[in-house]
């Protein structure tokens, strides 16, 4: 049975008199990659601040994790990994100190539990023989990877990427969406993706959800959207027919 991991209903946010989030309604299933995408301004990272509780809605509810985010904040967030714009690290630190440090902030684990969970994640995402090199030494590529590790800390469900891919070469970009599928495929965790790569979330999503000004333009199936559209088309294709449809 698919059940939702993620409800947003008639979600808005309004700042002073300019509406921002305009009543949008969508939902996210256990095991989707579903890429969240609009034109710069849409309110991508509005909404990604309100689905983690950073802000909060004007009206509307958003139900993750079975808990309403807005009134159990700690238990909704409780298997949610994040990382919204780039990962920040003191680049002072090996990766495995910074991911040790981080873990510290989890009361549920004792030191000996927290060295082998930053074991773990640095196995999962490749990052074994370059633990104990500062962080100035990596690459982009893996910065990126040492984020994805740092969000899988707490064992999540769900995560939240906010453009992921930006900056990245191509082996990069290669190395971060074969890293999403083993995640989605081994781990069954749910990935939520803002990017403006629309080739790359072609490829990994199976659903999308897409706003223009703040209002849904639309929720559902990835082949279904290029079906419906334009069944030769990419998803670039797509999207500008979305975005400049009267």
């Amino acid at each position: 049975m698919i059940s939702e991991i993620l409800s947003v209903k008639n979600l808005t946010k309004r700042l002073g008199k300019r509406t921002v989030i305009d009543n949008i309604t969508f939902h996210v299933n256990v095991g989707d990659i579903c890429g969240f995408i609009g034109p710069n301004g849409a309110g991508k990272t509005t909404t990604l601040r309100l689905l983690t509780g950073l802000i909060s809605p004007t009206s509307g509810s958003i139900i993750l994790n079975d808990a309403d985010v807005t009134k159990d904040r700690e238990t909704a967030l409780k298997h949610l990994g994040a990382i919204v714009e780039n990962p920040i690290f003191f680049e002072y630190l090996t990766g495995e100190k910074a991911l040790f440090n981080l873990a510290m902030l989890n009361n549920e684990m004792d030191n000996a539990q927290r060295k082998e969970r930053v074991k773990e994640v640095i196995k999962i995402v490749g990052l074994s023989g370059r633990e104990k090199d500062k962080i100035n030494t990596y690459s982009l590529g893996m910065k990126q990877r040492l984020g994805i590790a740092q969000a899988l800390l707490n064992n999540p469900k769900i995560i939240f990427l906010d453009e992921p891919l930006n900056g990245l070469d191509p082996l990069g970009i290669i190395e971060l969406r074969n890293l999403i599928l083993k995640l989605n495929k081994e781990k069954n965790i749910t990935f939520f993706i803002s990017s403006h790569f629309l080739g790359e979330l072609e490829k990994v999503c199976n659903n999308l959800v897409i706003i223009k000004e703040g209002k849904l333009v639309w929720s559902g199936a990835t082949k279904e959207l290029l079906s419906k559209l334009d069944d030769t088309g990419s998803l670039e294709d797509v999207f500008v027919q979305l975005m400049t449809a009267n």
